[in-house]
């Protein structure tokens, strides 16, 4: 009896089963440096997109509504901003289609570009629901930085014509340096929280046939074991995004497909092989 006791309530915490870590059904993880393996991941991603240029359809239609979005807020910055950084948090879910035709292009596949659709009716209810978390996570961002900086300037960047005036507003009062301080940090930590849940869930899920729990599990482990080089991939992804921006999103109609394309060879570099299915399905195409 008191060994029976004991079973369902040991004593110490380490003796409580079963444990699950990230470790618990996940592959194992390379270890990867920087910046080269980085440099091969993009090096490889170029490579890909010049065999198959027709990713780039991919990267105008990303561009093309982040145009739009810029041009429909022009007079408000501060939703300008809202946008333009809420493309960071919601831009793992819109590579989907990348991902997809990077992995064709390792199997052989045919690529056309509605190789991407196929892939989202393909991964079923959990793509949706990545992208309904992401959806959320921005929503969350965007009341925080409206609000957050509404309420410490007292409605002094009412009339503020451009980002500069917006940045020029905040720094000329103590409130305003406290809301862009604020601001600063609140971006960093959505940003890290997105980056660790979709490092390489969308590759996983792909390659793998594995659900939306399984691949952030991977994606976690992944950003655990690499910490340092992976954080460099993330601030080079930011400064990529910062030069589209400062292109009018016209360098994006490239940038995008090459970063979804690098990062699938991220994945591959990144996860290792023992649970790959030997036989990879390709996702039906239907064009």
């Amino acid at each position: 009896m008191k060994r029976a006791q004991e079973v369902l309530y040991p004593e110490h915490p380490d003796k409580v089963e079963p444990k699950q870590t990230l470790d618990t059904g996940t592959p194992p993880i390379r270890s990867i440096s920087a910046p080269g393996d980085l440099g091969q991941w993009l090096s490889k991603g170029w490579q890909d997109l010049r065999r198959v240029p027709s990713v780039l359809l991919h990267g105008l239609v990303v561009a093309a509504v982040g145009a739009v979005i810029l041009f429909l807020s022009w007079e408000q910055p501060i939703v300008s901003l809202i946008f333009i950084s809420g493309f960071l948090l919601v831009g793992p879910i819109l590579a989907v289609g990348v991902n997809e035709m990077a992995r064709r292009l390792e199997q052989g596949g045919p690529i056309r570009f509605s190789t991407g659709l196929s892939a989202i009716r393909e991964l079923g209810w959990a793509v949706w629901l990545y992208a309904a978390i992401l959806i959320i996570m921005f929503a969350l961002w965007a009341g925080i930085i409206w609000r957050w900086i509404g309420v410490l300037t007292m409605g002094e960047l009412g009339t503020a014509a451009s980002m500069g005036e917006v940045f020029g507003a905040m720094l000329a009062s103590p409130q305003g340096i406290v809301a862009l301080l604020g601001v600063i940090v609140a971006g960093v930590a959505f940003a890290l929280a997105v980056f660790a849940i979709g490092l390489v869930t969308l590759p996983a899920m792909l390659d793998r046939q594995r659900g939306l729990v399984d691949a952030v599990a991977i994606s976690l482990k992944a950003l655990k074991t690499n910490l340092g080089p992976l954080l460099l991939w993330g601030l080079l992804i930011t400064a990529l995004f910062a030069v589209s921006v400062a292109t009018a999103f016209i360098a994006l109609i490239v940038i995008f497909p090459w970063l979804g394309l690098s990062m699938w060879h991220g994945y591959r570099g990144l996860v290792g092989s023992s649970d790959r299915p030997s036989t990879a399905k390709p996702h039906p195409t239907h064009g």
